[in-house]
């Protein structure tokens, strides 16, 4: 199952499951799926989606947080990014509205820290492709037109192309003494460990932070064991687990996924 269905509590189906859903077999079934959906009801309207609480729940958790703290986080300036599993569990979440839900829940953190108040965006399976990133103007409607209509394939997992092209990005092609916060969103294990072992060590050197978020019951031995890895310069990655999305509030959520950079920026 997807992280999102776990994330926003959808059941599996079971070998006796009351509900059976189609069964994607290949790819190219799963670009087929997602690009009939997105080709009916064209004109259909959008409905706009608030984004003022999350706003407002996220000062307050910025407020919070920069209690006794060194840094004023809600002073803060960060280049903010969003990696996003793309992997082939990932189809019906897609369709759902629930990577949705994610995204609008996220560009608030862009919004608040980002220099140019932009949540730059990548996806990634197999391989990784950059995409536009989600702004105030584009993320009511940003999977259906922009996420899926990316030119990659639905796939396995691997992190490190992704990891390799965002530091890529975040070091020689927009440099910045600013601080990179990249929100790291899967819902499996890695099948290359070696190569992310490798991407892990180098953007130790960087002014980077990568929060890794694994969503559902996977063990995510891997992203656990982060912390105990050796030939880092810093430990600039963080780790946190979380089951259902719902039964987070926006408080909850805000915190998990920035109490560990808020962290690091305090050792810095």
């Amino acid at each position: 199952m997807g992280f999102l269905g776990k994330l926003f509590g959808k059941k599996e189906n079971g070998s006796t499951g009351s509900m059976v859903t189609q069964q994607i077999t290949t790819e190219k079934d799963l670009q087929d799926q997602m690009q009939n959906q997105n080709d009916e009801e064209p004109n259909s309207p959008v409905m706009p989606i608030d984004m003022s609480k999350h706003e407002e729940n996220l000062k307050t958790v910025l407020i919070n947080m920069s209690k006794d703290n060194k840094i004023d986080m809600t002073k803060h300036v960060a280049r903010v990014a969003l990696a996003m599993d793309y992997s082939g569990s990932m189809s019906n979440l897609f369709r759902n509205g629930s990577v949705q839900e994610t995204v609008s829940r996220l560009l608030p953190i862009a919004l608040r820290f980002d220099d140019n108040g932009e949540l730059e965006s990548w996806l990634f399976s197999n391989g990784s492709e950059r995409l536009a990133a989600v702004t105030k103007d584009n993320y009511s409607t940003y999977v259906r037109k922009v996420m899926n209509k990316a030119n990659m394939s639905m796939g396995g997992t691997n992190y490190a192309p992704v990891l390799k092209e965002m530091v890529s990005y975040y070091k020689d092609i927009e440099p910045s003494e600013v601080p990179a916060f990249i929100i790291f969103i899967t819902d499996g294990e890695n099948w290359d460990t070696n190569e992310t072992n490798k991407i892990v060590k180098e953007l130790s050197n960087y002014n980077m932070f990568v929060q890794f978020i694994g969503i559902g019951d996977e063990s995510f031995n891997y992203l656990r064991a982060l912390d105990h890895m050796e030939g880092r310069k810093h430990d600039n990655t963080g780790f946190t687990a979380v089951k259902d999305m719902n039964k987070m509030n926006d408080e909850q959520l805000y915190t998990e996924i920035l109490r560990q950079y808020k962290d690091w920026l305090n050792k810095k």
